[in-house]
């Protein structure tokens, strides 16, 4: 069983570094982004140590099947064999000193991912946006396809093979879906105002979903959350090193991103669908943040 929590000084936000994955530096995730290694892969070369830091917009699954890991989310301390799972949200401040030759997956992933994966079990995304460090019976995972899945998974990204996207998102889907099953249940940490921060963030980004099209204002979200304009900017500067409109910014760029690469929609098309009444106005906008018009997008992504 885990060692019981305790809690630990906070790093102060300021002073925690923010990668992409652990030593790597920052860039945007698109809603593609899916990452899988072994754990050794990458704590081997830090001699079993990762530090403190956090991922400004993506998930972490560490699915330990055997071993020992020392886990520090956001001040909580565990200690806990093998088998084991660790849920790491966005913006997350995090650390793990890892046994040696610990065995296990790391799965990172973008949140746009997480919900159109899940998008029919809101009880899976709430358990994705909670911190969480939960020991697994072996038995029970024994009785499961979970390992299994997870080598497939493991072998799927080290490959390049014909429907590799669509495949990838199947198994972690399966995976996750398995893994969060068996750690259904364990008592949730208790909250914190990082904690309180993610889930107003999480709302929030469950509100863009619907409404991204909208181009309603950030007060408006603010009164839907139950929160003030101020308290929602705090919360995402806190967890995802953005303001709330380069939340929605991002947010409309990953489905114009969608609808150019994937639709024989025409760009004027793509504006009127992404809620734009000016198409010349959506094309300076996506100009701005991507470096390139949407028909060069669109030419540079081509098959």
């Amino acid at each position: 069983m885990a060692q019981a929590s305790r809690r630990t000084p906070k790093t102060a936000g300021d002073r925690v570094p923010a990668f992409f994955l652990y030593g790597e530096a920052l860039r945007p995730p698109d809603e593609r982004t899916v990452h899988v290694e072994t754990i050794a892969a990458r704590s081997r070369l830090h001699d079993w140590h990762i530090r403190a830091h956090r991922h400004r917009d993506l998930h972490q699954v560490l699915i330990v099947w055997r071993g020992r890991v020392d886990v520090q989310l956001d001040g909580d301390r565990s200690v806990l064999p093998g088998p084991a799972v660790v849920v790491v949200p966005p913006g997350t401040v995090h650390a793990f000193r890892f046994a040696r030759n610990t065995d296990g997956l790391v799965v990172t992933f973008a949140p746009e991912l997480a919900r159109e994966v899940f998008h029919a079990s809101r009880g899976l995304i709430e358990m994705l946006d909670r911190p969480a460090v939960t020991p697994l019976r072996p038995r029970q995972l024994g009785a499961t396809d979970t390992r299994a899945l997870g080598a497939m998974l493991l072998r799927e990204f080290s490959r390049s093979a014909l429907g590799r996207e669509s495949t990838l998102r199947g198994l972690l889907g399966a995976l996750l879906t398995q893994t969060l099953r068996l750690s259904h249940g364990v008592t949730a940490q208790t909250p914190t105002a990082a904690h309180r921060a993610r889930e107003l963030v999480g709302r929030f980004r469950q509100a863009l979903e619907q409404r991204y099209r909208e181009h309603v204002g950030i007060a408006a979200y603010a009164k839907l959350l139950g929160c003030t304009a101020g308290t929602l900017r705090k919360a995402c500067l806190a967890v995802a090193d953005r303001s709330p409109i380069e939340v929605v910014h991002s947010r409309v760029l990953i489905e114009a991103e969608r609808q150019l690469r994937y639709t024989g929609q025409s760009v004027t098309q793509v504006a009127y669908f992404l809620g734009y009444d000016d198409p010349a106005y959506f094309s300076r906008f996506f100009t701005s943040r991507m470096g390139v018009t949407p028909r060069a997008f669109r030419a540079k992504s081509a098959p």
